[in-house]
């Protein structure tokens, strides 16, 4: 590891400078905080507490550690001043904070492994930093293979360690149902590949947890496609009720009637949630090819193709999202539709992508698979469907949503998403199929490119987790 404890932070500061003596770790012990820094303070008292370090709330003037507020300071930026005597952390709100004392954790891990006992120090210096993108996500497939409450729970404690700040929620598909509804008895719970389902408390605990740590939670229902679990308990949604597969009858006023109320529903669960996933990939159309309400409705409404049809029918959806006081997202596509500009659109399929959105109007979050899906292995020895191919922390970490064509959408890119699918990867396997490539995932989404470098990216990686540092997170308690 480095010489100075400030030198092994991930993901890399904006700024830090250096200067003479040290703080002894054994004055860290009484801290001082506003109320917006509470969340900041609970976090470094559990991560401390595994490193037998007892902290406790104290007056401004006796504390060894002060938290004051900046209003000055950007959103979620934060500045750390370490001298002799005290540590100073400043920033605006709740998510500076946070993100400061998990920089100065990472800090406390490297100090500790140094030193012994009364003699471990922090290294004298003036840090500040900001995050690149503001949108830092981080999608979980809760429809394939089902993950616990607490196991979420856990997982989002993890994201906000790593200053993740969108927690985008995959909770429907072919395979499950996995959220509690009125509007479908039994239709929670069962799965072609496990059961499970999150009930009503469960899901506003942890949209409650997930306020806590400045993480917003994208709840999806995934439509028109991807929905044989919803329609095989209601075939009478589907183009053929003996055979409904896939996809939502478009030809049928209800389907879009049933699917509103559903989203108003989850709506409600998640009152928080300022953006509602909508899905909207891989439908596919031969269903809809032989549907006579289908086709009925493409000629009454003089239209050439059934990605038309889908294309008006999930604008409609939009905009009752829109209307709602809330901002709809959806999986881009490449098959050239166009969606309403207040939509958020997710690219994932190529590079190609977000530049379409981007002339379209639309937000665009980065999410090449090549780039940025924990599914695929992180190598090849590990288990994997035969037509993935391997994902290491350098494919994660030179993931760069400016790559081509800059100039054009520097102002459409909101940020970039890490997506794991669960159809290969047990409950079990989650927190192994994330780390260590979500160190490489944090500095892509937060640092700014010129102060990214791989080799110094796996120095600070390696002392980091050769001095406990994930072994503690993963040891709090929650």
């Amino acid at each position: 590891m480095s010489s100075r404890t400030f030198d092994c932070l991930v993901p890399v500061p904006e700024k830090a400078v250096f200067s003479d003596g040290n703080f002894l770790i054994s004055g860290l012990h009484a801290v001082s905080f506003p109320r917006e820094a509470d969340t900041a303070f609970a976090f470094l008292k559990s991560f401390c507490h595994v490193l037998k370090i007892s902290l406790s709330e104290s007056a401004p003037e006796v504390a060894g550690l002060i938290f004051q507020t900046d209003p000055s300071a950007k959103p979620e930026a934060w500045q750390l001043n370490i001298s002799p005597e005290k540590i100073i952390v400043s920033a605006s709100g709740r998510n500076g904070f946070l993100y400061a004392a998990g920089a100065l954790a990472q800090m406390l891990t490297a100090g500790m492994s140094r030193g012994r006992g009364k003699t471990a120090y922090l290294d004298c210096c003036h840090a500040e930093d900001a995050p690149r993108f503001p949108w830092r996500g981080f999608m979980l497939d809760s429809a394939r293979h089902f993950q616990s409450a607490g196991t979420v729970r856990k997982l989002l404690h993890l994201l906000a360690a790593f200053r993740i700040n969108s927690f985008h929620w995959h909770l429907s598909d072919n395979q499950a149902w996995r959220w509690e509804t009125n509007r479908v008895p039994g239709l929670a719970g069962k799965g072609e590949i496990e059961d499970g389902f999150y009930t009503r408390d469960e899901l506003r605990g942890i949209a409650a947890l997930s306020a806590r740590l400045g993480i917003r939670i994208v709840p999806e229902i995934d439509v028109p496609g991807h929905s044989r679990r919803v329609l095989s308990m209601r075939p009478d949604l589907a183009c053929d009720s003996a055979q409904p597969g896939n996809e939502f009858c478009l030809g049928n006023p209800e389907s879009a009637v049933f699917i509103k109320g559903l989203l108003a529903e989850l709506m409600e669960i998640f009152p928080d949630s300022p953006v509602i996933h909508l899905g909207g990939d891989e439908a596919a159309a031969a269903h809809w090819e032989k549907c006579p309400r289908c086709q009925a409705v493409l000629k009454e409404r003089n239209l050439q193709t059934f990605r038309q049809l889908e294309n008006e029918f999930m604008n409609d959806l939009n905009r009752f999202v829109l209307s709602k006081g809330r901002t709809p997202m959806m999986w881009g596509t490449c098959s050239g539709q166009k969606y309403d500009p207040g939509t958020i659109m997710q690219a994932w399929l190529d590079i190609r992508e977000p530049l379409r959105l981007a002339e379209n109007g639309n937000k665009v979050v980065y999410s090449v698979h090549n780039s940025l899906y924990f599914d695929y292995p992180a190598d090849l020895s590990e288990p994997h469907e035969n037509w993935m191919f391997a994902l290491p922390e350098q494919g994660v970490h030179m993931t760069e949503p400016y790559m081509v064509w800059p100039d054009q959408v520097k102002d459409a890119i909101l940020g970039t998403e890490a997506c794991l699918w669960t159809e290969s990867v047990p409950e079990w396997r989650v927190v192994q199929k994330i780390l260590p490539r979500l160190f490489a995932y944090s500095e892509c989404a937060w640092s700014l490119p010129e102060r990214k470098e791989y080799n110094d990216f796996v120095r600070r990686r390696k002392g980091l987790e050769s001095a406990g540092y994930t072994g503690i997170l993963l040891q709090m308690e929650n």
